[in-house]
């Protein structure tokens, strides 16, 4: 079954490579409508991620246009399904799976008998499937295996009333598309999508569907890289001009010469003769280029520290000045230094602080509190019903919760309901549908309790006063071991800002986005952060750190006992993609750094490859090299 491209009557394509203006150019057309005559509520702009779009609404205040609506795919998505006519049609409430739940979604699926990898793979299979839209096709699943674990998944989702991120477009999609009553009230005279490779193919579909005159997109197609989306769809542009796009292709490159250099070269090695571009700037690559080797990690630290002060100093803004990065663990100690010396940093909230063993009670004790606060928020959240439960159990109660789920179906309840029929039950009922059933009904009750406590609080107070009941409920022996000022200040870290005010809704919202999405929360300062963060932008400086092998490429590349020949090849030119995409951001210079030498242990933990060991004053030291793609991008003389 081939699927229809449902567009407006008039589309327009801005094709073009890294800095040729695409989204100026998305900026300008949307000027143009409402110069025209177009209200600006009339028109809807879809940016690849959030950070993106505080990039584009910038851009579009700059023009006179800042009333346009900015949003992501996902946003919109979420807001279409949080009515409640689509929570009727859909059974689902309109709350992403966070990394740390999706674990027990995962214990869930274990309950099928499938060995652990080939549940991973099959779980692939139908997220990719879900964000191409393959479930359309009666037969996208061939064998009885597939058809059965999907419909358990699919059953287990309904239970918990959650989605996981690749179902979601494609769930919103299907609603919209039989629902016209539903999609005329969401739909919009023109609708502008930047980086249009980078969506999903269901998140294109939705983009098009909501355009009643005009679809105006950007997109390079050798840019496809997962930034946001699951299993960004790059066919998705040729998808467009087979629908009629009218393309714009725009070949005037405004990057310095460093980043138009190193977007040439990658390019090169991704399609031959795919990107050849003129600079109407005439900047010299070797110009705009720095190279700055350091021996330690330190002395990459301070040297970065140096850097940011001579821009500064140069008149060029904090905003403006880029550090791209490429561990989590080596960034976070990159922005320890760089704060320790007085400078701002603008990086993405470390959402680590929520994570622990869900089987061990003390381990979890933040991620207890996180749920409860969810509980308080909405007692109806099936979801974190679903995590609570589970806590404490070595395979997080999903023997007992199946069961339970076969009981349930036939009667149509969710996961709330059940709980609820279960717990108005005597123990010995109750124990007929589950030998587990006790356990989960107590359960139940002591997050009742929990949030019946907690009722009124706000604020510190509310968390508090979590903590110390979340607590209550863990075993007499183990709660020995937890220190709940410990996990009182872990908790609170992560809600921060806590206003005295807050409800649990409010604070509860603020995790759910730190859970869900990862984006730039500084209100100031030298911007850093990953890929996914720098895409939208066009800083002035971007400095690349910790440009290692094990960085980029990942250690795992160099271990052909660990990844194969041809896996390599699909690794090296996924990276490739990457850098063509991140690297041709500058618009006045590129610098790159890297460090070669550290401890062993410190090498270790941070995944780095490590060409020999040598002792130096009794320790033993990795001697590190700069990533193999380094030569690859270095300007010509």
């Amino acid at each position: 079954m081939t699927l229809t491209l449902r567009t407006a009557p008039e589309v327009v394509l801005y094709k073009g490579a890294v800095g040729t203006g695409k989204t100026s150019a998305l900026v300008a057309a949307a000027a143009e409508k409402v110069a025209a005559g177009a209200a600006p509520e009339s028109l809807l702009v879809f940016a690849s991620t959030p950070d993106a779009a505080a990039q584009l609404e910038k851009r579009l205040a700059a023009a006179g246009v800042g009333a346009v609506r900015v949003t992501t795919p996902r946003a919109f998505c979420l807001e279409v399904l949080s009515t409640p006519a689509a929570r009727e049609a859909t059974g689902r409430d309109p709350r992403l799976v966070s990394s740390f739940e999706q674990a027990f979604i995962m214990e869930d699926m274990k309950v099928s008998g499938l060995k652990i990898k080939r549940l991973r793979e099959m779980l692939k299979f139908f997220y990719r499937g879900w964000t191409e839209l393959s479930g359309e096709d009666p037969e996208w699943l061939v064998t009885a295996e597939e058809e059965s674990v999907h419909g358990m998944l699919k059953g287990t989702l309904g239970f918990t009333r959650s989605i996981l991120e690749p179902e979601l477009a494609a769930l919103t999609w299907g609603y919209l598309h039989g629902h016209e009553d539903a999609l005329a009230a969401v739909s919009v005279d023109h609708v502008l999508v930047d980086d249009y490779q980078q969506l999903s193919r269901a998140s294109q579909f939705v983009a098009n569907m909501v355009a009643r005159q005009s679809v105006t997109a950007a997109a390079d197609p050798l840019a496809c890289i997962e930034v946001y989306d699951s299993y960004p769809y790059g066919a998705g542009v040729d998808e467009l001009e087979q629908a009629g796009a009218e393309v714009r292709a725009l070949e005037d490159c405004h990057l310095c010469g460093a980043s138009l250099h190193a977007a040439q070269v990658l390019a090169d090695e991704l399609e031959a003769g795919a990107v050849v571009l003129g600079n109407p700037d005439n900047l010299d690559a070797s110009v705009s280029f720095g190279e700055f080797p350091c021996d330690t990690s330190h002395d990459e630290f301070s040297s970065i520290a140096q850097r940011v002060g001579q821009l500064s100093e140069a008149g060029v803004t904090a905003e403006d000045i880029f550090l791209l990065t490429f561990n989590k663990q080596w960034a976070r100690q990159l922005k320890r230094y760089l704060t320790e010396q007085g400078i701002a940093v603008n990086s993405a909230f470390d959402g680590r602080l929520a994570a622990g063993d869900y089987r061990d009670y003390a381990r979890c004790a933040p991620a207890r509190v996180i749920t409860a606060l969810q509980l308080a928020a909405d007692p109806e959240n099936c979801l974190a019903w679903r995590c609570w439960i589970g806590f404490g159990d070595y395979l997080g109660n999903s023997a007992a919760l199946s069961e339970i789920y076969a009981w349930a179906k036939d009667k149509g309840y969710n996961l709330l309901e059940t709980l609820q029929a279960l717990a108005a039950m005597d123990a010995g009922a109750a124990s007929l549908i589950s030998a587990g059933a006790g356990r989960i009904v107590a359960a139940y009750r002591s997050g009742c309790a929990v949030v019946e406590q907690v009722d009124g609080l706000s604020g510190l107070e509310l968390i508090r006063k979590l903590v110390a009941a979340v607590d209550a409920t863990a075993p007499a022996s183990v709660r020995e071991t937890i220190i709940p000022e410990k996990v009182e200040e872990m908790v609170v870290s992560f809600c921060a800002p806590v206003p005295g005010a807050a409800t649990a809704k409010v604070i509860a919202a603020t995790v759910t986005d730190r859970l869900t999405d990862s984006r730039l929360e500084g209100n100031g300062g030298v911007m850093m952060g990953s890929g996914a963060h720098v895409v939208g932008s066009s800083p002035k400086a971007l400095l690349v750190c910790g440009f290692d092998n094990g960085f980029i490429p990942e250690r795992d590349y160099f271990d052909t006992t660990v990844v194969t020949l041809d896996k390599q090849e699909k690794m090296h030119e996924a990276d490739t993609r990457f850098l063509y995409t991140v690297l041709g951001k500058a618009t006045d210079q590129l610098q790159v750094s890297y460090f070669t030498s550290i401890d062993l242990v410190g090498a270790e933990k941070l995944k780095l490859k490590v060409d020999r060991i040598r002792l130096k004053n009794g320790m033993r030291m990795a001697r590190l090299t700069a990533s193999e793609f380094l030569p690859v991008i270095l300007p010509t003389d």
